[in-house]
């Protein structure tokens, strides 16, 4: 004690040395508050039971470890979403590797995401000193100086420090050791990006298991029902997305009702609005997974949970900015900001060209948050946003694939978010065919939510990216919707239009009969609607369709009708698009000369057009000809010609209908094994495609 301060001077913590600066007043008192005998604080949980190796993640822990990497960081983050894994996996390595760090082990979980339950870095702090053997009355009252004695305390020792579930970097800073011979591993749902940029942290994202790996899981729990029903197993994993916690749950529950089989709990599993409900565990709500997703959610500022629950809205597959944009109805950057924040702490995931996905189960457990929290209005008015957007990005993309065909008058609502900007057809093409599913999944959202102006637009819409792209069950899934919502809006030309095409589809599906009904249903349509163009789209189909069943004579007649109106109008495209047609129907006739003329007008008409698509199947059209004439090398020279502009355009249709021509003229001239790798190439293409017409040119291959 300072006799004139009356202070005190008192040092806590391990002392050697004390070396005195200048003259010192009063008593110092040293509290040896780490004894050398006291043992080595060993406080992992308990190892896992059973673990399904992450093999790439523990040798990656394991290499961090080892004595060439001396640069390497003091702080290792696993981050990843509740349920993910994370504690396990850090336990398990822990395990293996405690044996390296002979001073002790400190284990704090911090349960960053509870409500009620947060551990503050000073209780964490408070602690640790504990189980390094500090005594209470030793302990610091404030963060700043328990962080210190924490720090001296683990000077030149060799601890493992394990910091589960911790929330911010503010909660785990002060508890991050000075000595480089200690290693702090932290598990977040954060990316806890201040660790890595001040503290030269390293983030290591942990994902769901693989397919293989979380049937392996459902295998090893269950057992013997397991092996006696695979499929079940597979589609057990995918319910479960692939996640350890449900995997685990839904294993469990099997293992306690041994008279089920797999496929009961699939059957259970298999309805959406029940699926979070059945992946929970009986007395233990806690672990449930909607409890694990519900404190990442708790935790989240107001605009975040607002995007999290819209996004629960979204019937596709993942998410681009600027369709995030118009769901939120916020501006891109405002957007781009927002679900940053949910990709910190894993409830979203980034993937390439700035898109997005929800998790299986998040999704479900984001749209059920959305159904409670968000006002039915506002669901409603996000919808709208994004159907409304859609259709606009969707007419702008066509505008770039097809620039020629006509359309019918489709009035749009305005949107706010800007809408891509297509420099050429193949970046049309390119966010068509990342878009494609989300369209048909958000028609039939429309559709079942009565939204019908929505979706027989967008269904009207799609058709340039369907005749192109040929996904048949998109095309007959889409267009039958939008036919429901045209006859309830009363619209006539959206019918005409829609029927027109779906019988395409059909017909590509060899259902000329039903393509038949649908096409003068619709040239009826068109009749009533006073559309000429439209008539004269029928009136080719209708012919086209008729050549389909044989009947080229009456296919002839209907073609030369749709040429004549073309003609009249001065309708290049349509009557290049005519002309193509009785091609075929002439060559099913066996005028090959009639057939050789028309092809070739049509040809000059698309050059004049410089429509490059359309060239390439004219030049298939003329070589499919020089086939029938058995003129084999002009022929081949066509389809070769054809196929590099198919290439080009990025028209896989079209490069089938090459490739398969080309396999009958190279085995017309003889070059049987030429021919038969491009029949392979093109039944491949029409397989892909889920063209039928695959089997016909399969059999050649045996033929």
């Amino acid at each position: 004690m300072d006799s004139e301060s009356g202070l005190s001077y008192t040092i806590s913590g391990v002392t050697n040395n004390a070396v005195q600066i200048g003259e010192v007043h009063g008593d110092f008192h040293f509290h040896a508050v780490a004894s050398t005998t006291f043992p080595a604080p060993r406080q992992l949980p308990p190892d896992v039971p059973g673990f399904i190796n992450q093999e790439a993640h523990l040798s990656r822990l394991s290499a961090w470890l080892r004595p060439s990497a001396q640069r390497a960081p003091l702080v290792q983050v696993i981050a990843g979403v509740g349920g993910v894994g994370k504690t396990s996996l850090v336990t398990h390595w822990a395990h293996q590797v405690r044996d390296r760090f002979p001073d002790g082990d400190l284990f704090v979980d911090l349960h960053g995401y509870h409500p009620d339950r947060v551990v503050s870095a000073g209780a964490a702090l408070s602690a640790m000193l504990r189980a390094l053997n500090v005594a209470d009355d030793r302990i610091p009252t404030t963060v700043d100086a328990m962080s210190g004695l924490y720090r001296s305390l683990l000077h030149e020792r060799r601890v493992l420090v394990f910091l589960d579930n911790a929330s911010s970097v503010e909660q785990v800073r002060p508890l991050l050791p000075g000595s480089p011979n200690c290693r702090v591993v932290i598990t977040s749902r954060s990316q806890l990006g201040g660790l890595v940029v001040r503290n030269g942290a390293h983030c290591m994202p942990l994902d769901v298991l693989s397919h293989e790996h979380a049937t392996s899981l459902l295998r090893r729990v269950i057992g013997d029902r397991a092996v006696a029903e695979p499929g079940a197993v597979d589609q057990l994993a995918g319910y479960c997305g692939y996640l350890p916690l449900a995997l685990h749950i839904a294993a469990e529950q099997l293992v306690t009702r041994p008279g089920a089989r797999v496929s009961d709990l699939v059957a259970e599993l298999a309805d959406e609005r029940e699926r979070l409900d059945v992946l929970a565990t009986p007395g233990d709500e806690s672990s449930a997974v909607r409890a694990v997703f519900a404190l990442s959610y708790g935790a989240l500022p107001a605009a975040a949970a607002r995007a999290y629950r819209l996004l629960g809205l979204f019937a596709g597959q993942d998410i681009g900015l600027l369709t995030a944009a118009a769901l939120l109805g916020l501006g891109a950057g405002q957007t781009r900001r927002v679900l940053a924040e949910l990709t910190s702490v894993h409830l979203l995931t980034e993937k390439d060209n700035q898109r997005y996905q929800l998790h299986d189960l998040l999704r479900l457990h984001a749209a059920e948050r959305a159904e409670i929290d968000e006002p039915a209005d506002e669901r409603s008015a996000a919808l709208s946003r994004l159907m409304t957007w859609y259709t606009h990005a969707t007419r702008a993309a066509v505008h770039e694939i097809i620039p020629f065909f006509s359309q019918i008058p489709v009035e749009l609502a305005q949107t706010e978010t800007p809408v891509p900007d297509f420099p050429d057809r193949a970046a049309a093409l390119a966010w068509s065919d990342l878009e494609l599913p989300n369209l048909t999944a958000g028609i039939r959202q429309a559709a079942a939510l009565g939204d019908h102006q929505q979706v027989w637009r967008l269904a009207v819409l799609m058709f340039g990216i369907l005749l192109v792209r040929r996904p048949h069950a998109d095309w007959l899934a889409t267009h039958e919707a939008g036919l429901v919502s045209a006859r309830a809006c009363g619209e006539i030309a959206a019918q005409a239009w829609l029927l027109t095409s779906v019988a395409i589809a059909e017909r590509e599906l060899r259902d000329p009969e039903r393509a038949l009904g649908h096409v003068e249903q619709a040239l009826e349509l068109w009749r009533a609607d006073g559309t000429r163009w439209g008539v004269a789209w029928a009136l080719r189909d209708t012919a086209a369709t008729h050549h389909q069943l044989g009947r080229h004579a009456e296919a002839i007649a209907m073609f030369e009708q749709a040429l004549a109106m073309h003609r009249a109008d001065g309708d290049t495209w349509g009557e290049a698009t005519a002309l193509a047609g009785l091609t075929k129907a002439h060559l099913g006739n066996g005028e090959l000369d009639t057939a050789l003329a028309e092809s070739r007008r049509a040809l000059h008409i698309r050059r004049e057009h410089e429509d490059s698509r359309n060239i390439g199947q004219a030049l298939n059209d003329v070589g499919r000809v020089h086939l029938a004439m058995r003129d084999f090398h002009q022929a081949i020279e066509c389809a070769e010609q054809g196929l590099d502009l198919l290439v080009a355009t990025d028209y896989w249709h079209g490069q089938a209908i090459s490739h398969e021509l080309l396999g009958d003229a190279l085995n017309g001239a003889g070059r049987r094994e030429e021919a038969l790798a491009r029949w392979r190439m093109a039944a491949g293409l029409y397989e892909s495609l889920g063209d039928p017409h695959a089997n016909e040119v399969l059999a050649r291959l045996s033929g």
